[in-house]
């Protein structure tokens, strides 16, 4: 047999272990065992550490189950602030589309209304209608760009443990 075969086989005890491989795959891999000494031992072998990994408990000091815990709090707390603005923002996004809507519409009726009284082209009334009703959004959109700043973020929290001592 090539070394290829042994490293497949050896590659497909691993992954068989973690994940479910082929049906293809497990019929070579039982038949490559089958007539492989060793490939069949590196197994047996793999089998029995991932038992003893498995069945080894472990434990966690006080310390760090504390901490996780208030970690996780903290975090579930940020989630739900998080989704409570995200529920504003698309309200606020709702009203100001309607708002939108509807002065657009009115915007547009009173520049036809204009247009007649003062004898000029809609066309150009209309223009300085969106001219008009646009200016602030790009007006706030300029103050924006120009006094923007780089977003700050939090300091990096650190590991409060010290030394490996205290995991154990």
């Amino acid at each position: 047999m090539s070394g290829s075969d042994h490293e497949r086989a050896r590659e497909l005890v691993l992954i068989g272990d973690i994940d479910e491989i082929a049906h293809g795959d497990a019929l070579w891999l039982e038949a490559h065992l089958s007539g492989c000494a060793d490939c069949s031992e590196f197994a047996e072998e793999f089998q029995q550490a991932t038992r003893a990994l498995r069945n080894m408990p472990v434990t966690a000091s006080l310390a760090l189950v504390t901490d996780t815990q208030t970690r996780v709090r903290v975090r579930a707390a940020e989630l739900r602030d998080h989704e409570a603005r995200m529920f504003l923002i698309g309200i606020s996004f709702c009203l100001g589309l309607l708002w939108s809507a509807g002065s657009a519409f009115a915007g547009w009726k009173l520049s036809g209304w204009l247009a007649e009284r003062i004898h000029v082209a809609q066309w150009a009334v209309a223009a300085g209608l969106v001219t008009f009703w646009l200016a602030p959004a790009i007006a706030m959109a300029l103050a924006f760009l120009l006094h923007s700043r780089p977003l700050s973020y939090p300091a990096r929290v650190e590991w409060p443990l010290t030394n490996t001592e205290e995991l154990q």
